[in-house]
């Protein structure tokens, strides 16, 4: 990585294997903003932009390969916790959030856009962790057996009717 694409950026933090930068954005740093984004859309993501306290304008930007970092770490959570079908429950999480972009991921740490059925709302939980945990509680407990992409749809888990053909197209890219 070259490091003068970092430049604009003030303050950096690492947390779980990810590298997170903020700065703010004049003119150049905006252009330098997009350029870091969409030239290199499989390690950078951008988490939230918006106004600082001395309503400045920022950029908050995620750094790590996503498919070497954030995934493994995932997979390895979903089989800790016993959950069978593994790597399409992995695609699920990925085709749900957006890779890892959505709102609901972001800021509710929800994963799989898990909602209460009593509130009509969705889930928040401390960690990403929680909504691992969460799966296999709300979801997968009642799964007795078959094709799990059929009982997916079966059960009416995702509104889209073309879901399972998006978590198939997920799975291909895994």
């Amino acid at each position: 990585m070259n490091k003068a694409l970092l430049k604009p950026f003030e303050e950096i933090q690492f947390l779980e294997g990810m590298m997170y930068l903020k700065g703010f954005l004049e003119g150049a740093n905006f252009t330098r903003t997009e350029e870091l984004v969409n030239r290199f859309p499989e390690d950078f993501r951008l988490i939230s932009s918006g106004k600082d306290e001395k309503k400045r304008d920022y950029v908050l930007l995620a750094y790590g390969n996503f498919r070497y970092t954030v995934i493994p770490n995932l997979y390895a959570e979903i089989k800790k916790n016993n959950i069978k079908y593994p790597k399409i429950v992995l695609a699920q999480a990925i085709l749900e959030t957006g890779w890892f972009k959505s709102a609901v991921c972001r800021n509710k740490n929800n994963l799989f856009g898990l909602t209460n059925p009593r509130t009509k709302t969705y889930y928040e939980f401390d960690h990403w962790t929680g909504s691992v945990t969460a799966y296999r509680t709300k979801v997968q407990y009642k799964y007795k057996g078959g094709n799990y992409l059929l009982w997916l749809r079966d059960i009416g888990y995702a509104e889209d009717k073309g879901y399972i053909q998006g978590v198939i197209r997920v799975l291909k890219q895994l």
